[in-house]
């Protein structure tokens, strides 16, 4: 049979639990909903789509990108991965807020252009690294 004490001790922890969780809900309630932006364009720009998630996330954007960089690992990208990856990413737009294109020097890829298209259809906001 617990103690007295013991009874106390977990009441007091219970309450505390009990408190922390609260203010945990409170904060998350004040908190503004992030925007989502989907990054799209050409993978061979790697280290382009490093740094604009790099400093979307920095100004507190959940960024939706690319799952690999399939020209520069040398994947099919012609083929049944590639149709599968573009339906993927068209996923990704649906998830979005509005889509940032990654046109280094002004490059706008077919799969891009489908993109753009598809971010016009669905509403979405279209940002541009270098202006169109």
């Amino acid at each position: 049979m617990k103690s007295l004490m013991e009874s106390i001790i977990q009441e007091d922890e219970k309450s505390c639990l009990e408190h922390i969780e609260k203010l945990v809900i409170a904060k998350r309630l004040k908190m503004k909903k992030p925007k989502i932006v989907c990054l799209c364009g050409s993978t061979r720009f790697k280290d382009q789509y490093e740094k604009t998630m790099r400093e979307l996330t920095l100004q507190g954007i959940i960024v939706l990108s690319v799952g690999l960089f399939g020209h520069l690992e040398g994947l099919d990208m012609n083929g049944e991965t590639k149709k599968m990856l573009d339906e993927l990413h068209l996923r990704k737009i649906d998830l979005s807020d509005e889509i940032f294109v990654i046109n280094v020097d002004g490059y706008i890829g077919e799969s891009t252009r489908r993109e753009i298209e598809y971010a016009k259809k669905t509403g979405k906001k279209i940002n541009y690294l270098q202006e169109i």
